[in-house]
């Protein structure tokens, strides 16, 4: 999937879920969306494993691997309309595409 620079990711809020019993078994997260409300398990089933939470009765597997397909990179449905109104040049600002300033820039404000 291509994702355009006006795309925006997920705003995740992320909770400790517990081991399933048994040995060796990975540590489980919940990670939910807070603007679009999807929710995504993580080693469930296996280290590194991402499924949807049943959030809704009756998703069919393509709408699940269309949903699991936008987990790292976007596009959250619930920042689409903030991103389509973006002019084509303007680019969100994320902490890892932003100027870091230098000390010496910060002294002169």
């Amino acid at each position: 999937m291509k994702v355009s620079p006006n795309t925006l990711r997920h705003n995740f809020a992320i909770w400790v879920m517990g081991r399933k019993p048994g040995w060796f078994k990975p540590q489980r997260y919940m990670y939910r969306c807070l603007r679009c409300k999807w929710s995504f398990v993580i080693n469930d089933e296996r280290r590194g494993s991402v499924r949807m939470a049943a959030d809704t009765p009756g998703m069919t597997p393509q709408e699940e691997a269309r949903r699991i397909a936008t987990f790292v990179e976007g596009p959250c449905p619930g920042y689409q309309s903030e991103a389509e109104a973006l002019p084509a040049n303007v680019v969100p600002l994320r902490r890892d595409s932003r100027n870091l300033r230098s000390a010496r820039d910060a002294r002169a404000m």
